[in-house]
Protein backbone atom coordinates (compact mmCIF):
# COMPACT_ATOMS: atom_id res chain seq x y z
CA UNK A 1 0.00 0.00 0.00
CA UNK A 2 1.58 3.28 -1.04
CA UNK A 3 1.68 6.48 1.01
CA UNK A 4 -1.33 8.04 -0.71
CA UNK A 5 -3.41 4.91 -0.10
CA UNK A 6 -2.40 4.88 3.56
CA UNK A 7 -3.38 8.52 3.98
CA UNK A 8 -6.72 7.91 2.25
CA UNK A 9 -7.50 4.86 4.41
CA UNK A 10 -6.43 6.75 7.54
CA UNK A 11 -8.78 9.61 6.69
CA UNK A 12 -11.63 7.23 5.86
CA UNK A 13 -11.23 5.49 9.23
CA UNK A 14 -11.22 8.84 11.04
CA UNK A 15 -14.44 9.80 9.25
CA UNK A 16 -16.00 6.47 10.29
CA UNK A 17 -15.04 6.91 13.93
CA UNK A 18 -16.65 10.33 14.42
CA UNK A 19 -20.32 9.31 13.89
CA UNK A 20 -19.74 6.29 16.16
CA UNK A 21 -18.71 8.63 18.99
CA UNK A 22 -15.17 7.29 18.75
CA UNK A 23 -13.64 10.50 17.48
CA UNK A 24 -11.62 10.67 20.68
CA UNK A 25 -9.62 7.64 19.43
CA UNK A 26 -8.64 9.53 16.27
CA UNK A 27 -7.82 12.64 18.32
CA UNK A 28 -5.47 10.73 20.59
CA UNK A 29 -3.73 9.14 17.62
CA UNK A 30 -3.43 12.58 15.98
CA UNK A 31 -1.79 13.88 19.18
CA UNK A 32 0.76 11.05 19.11
CA UNK A 33 1.46 11.68 15.43
CA UNK A 34 1.91 15.41 15.90
CA UNK A 35 4.38 14.81 18.75
CA UNK A 36 6.56 12.69 16.44
CA UNK A 37 8.76 9.80 17.43
CA UNK A 38 12.19 9.74 18.97
CA UNK A 39 14.84 7.55 17.38
CA UNK A 40 18.44 6.86 18.28
CA UNK A 41 21.08 7.68 15.72
CA UNK A 42 24.60 6.38 16.08
CA UNK A 43 27.31 8.89 15.30
CA UNK A 44 30.73 7.55 14.44
CA UNK A 45 33.30 8.20 17.11
CA UNK A 46 30.73 8.54 19.91
CA UNK A 47 29.76 5.95 22.47
CA UNK A 48 26.22 7.15 23.09
CA UNK A 49 23.67 7.69 20.32
CA UNK A 50 22.03 11.00 19.51
CA UNK A 51 18.28 11.24 19.92
CA UNK A 52 16.45 12.54 16.89
CA UNK A 53 12.80 13.55 16.48
CA UNK A 54 11.20 12.10 13.33
CA UNK A 55 7.79 12.24 11.74
CA UNK A 56 5.63 9.15 11.41
CA UNK A 57 5.30 7.85 7.86
CA UNK A 58 1.78 7.47 6.45
CA UNK A 59 2.08 3.70 6.94
CA UNK A 60 3.08 4.19 10.58
CA UNK A 61 0.24 6.66 11.09
CA UNK A 62 -2.29 4.17 9.74
CA UNK A 63 -0.83 1.42 11.89
CA UNK A 64 -1.13 3.64 14.98
CA UNK A 65 -4.80 4.21 14.19
CA UNK A 66 -5.45 0.51 13.55
CA UNK A 67 -3.83 -0.38 16.88
CA UNK A 68 -5.84 2.29 18.70
CA UNK A 69 -9.10 1.02 17.22
CA UNK A 70 -8.20 -2.47 18.29
CA UNK A 71 -7.44 -1.40 21.84
CA UNK A 72 -10.45 0.86 22.26
CA UNK A 73 -13.10 -1.27 20.54
CA UNK A 74 -12.02 -4.89 20.40
CA UNK A 75 -10.15 -5.17 23.71
CA UNK A 76 -12.78 -3.29 25.71
CA UNK A 77 -15.48 -5.41 24.08
CA UNK A 78 -13.70 -8.51 25.27
CA UNK A 79 -13.91 -7.09 28.80
CA UNK A 80 -17.67 -6.67 28.33
CA UNK A 81 -17.98 -10.32 27.30
CA UNK A 82 -15.93 -11.42 30.30
CA UNK A 83 -18.15 -9.39 32.66
CA UNK A 84 -21.24 -11.02 31.20
CA UNK A 85 -19.69 -14.47 31.67
CA UNK A 86 -18.98 -13.67 35.32
CA UNK A 87 -22.54 -12.42 35.81
CA UNK A 88 -23.95 -15.52 34.15
CA UNK A 89 -21.84 -17.77 36.38
CA UNK A 90 -22.82 -15.85 39.53
CA UNK A 91 -26.52 -15.96 38.72
CA UNK A 92 -26.38 -19.75 38.29
CA UNK A 93 -24.84 -20.23 41.74
CA UNK A 94 -26.95 -17.76 43.66
CA UNK A 95 -30.45 -16.44 44.16
CA UNK A 96 -29.04 -12.97 43.62
CA UNK A 97 -29.41 -11.35 40.24
CA UNK A 98 -26.14 -9.62 39.40
CA UNK A 99 -26.40 -6.17 37.93
CA UNK A 100 -24.05 -3.41 36.96
CA UNK A 101 -24.94 -0.03 38.42
CA UNK A 102 -23.16 3.23 37.72
CA UNK A 103 -23.50 5.81 40.45
CA UNK A 104 -22.76 9.50 40.24
CA UNK A 105 -20.65 10.66 43.16
CA UNK A 106 -22.35 14.05 42.98
CA UNK A 107 -25.99 13.00 42.87
CA UNK A 108 -25.67 9.72 44.74
CA UNK A 109 -28.22 8.14 42.44
CA UNK A 110 -27.56 4.95 40.57
CA UNK A 111 -28.36 4.16 36.99
CA UNK A 112 -29.07 0.54 36.26
CA UNK A 113 -27.24 -0.74 33.21
CA UNK A 114 -28.33 -4.17 32.02
CA UNK A 115 -26.52 -6.41 29.61
CA UNK A 116 -28.59 -8.71 27.48
CA UNK A 117 -27.08 -11.84 26.01
CA UNK A 118 -28.39 -10.90 22.57
CA UNK A 119 -26.81 -7.45 22.50
CA UNK A 120 -23.49 -8.67 23.88
CA UNK A 121 -23.37 -11.55 21.39
CA UNK A 122 -24.25 -9.21 18.54
CA UNK A 123 -21.47 -6.82 19.53
CA UNK A 124 -19.10 -9.79 19.86
CA UNK A 125 -19.85 -10.86 16.27
CA UNK A 126 -19.26 -7.31 15.04
CA UNK A 127 -15.98 -7.10 16.98
CA UNK A 128 -14.79 -10.37 15.47
CA UNK A 129 -15.57 -9.08 11.99
CA UNK A 130 -13.82 -5.77 12.73
CA UNK A 131 -10.79 -7.62 14.08
CA UNK A 132 -10.63 -9.68 10.89
CA UNK A 133 -10.90 -6.57 8.71
CA UNK A 134 -8.19 -4.74 10.66
CA UNK A 135 -5.89 -7.74 10.30
CA UNK A 136 -6.55 -7.84 6.54
CA UNK A 137 -5.71 -4.14 6.37
CA UNK A 138 -2.45 -4.76 8.23
CA UNK A 139 -1.55 -7.54 5.82
CA UNK A 140 -2.38 -5.31 2.85
CA UNK A 141 -0.05 -2.66 4.24
CA UNK A 142 2.79 -5.17 4.65
CA UNK A 143 2.49 -6.79 1.23
CA UNK A 144 2.06 -3.69 -0.91
CA UNK A 145 4.58 -1.23 0.55
CA UNK A 146 6.05 1.20 -2.01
Amino acid sequence: MNQEDCLAVYQALVEMLNPLKLGWVAEQVADVISAGKTTEELVSGRKSPDLKLNYYSPQEQLLLLINAIEKSVINTGEIETEILDIFRHESQNSDLKPELRFTSSVEGQGTLFKYSMESVNSRKEHRQELKKLLEQLRQEMETNVD
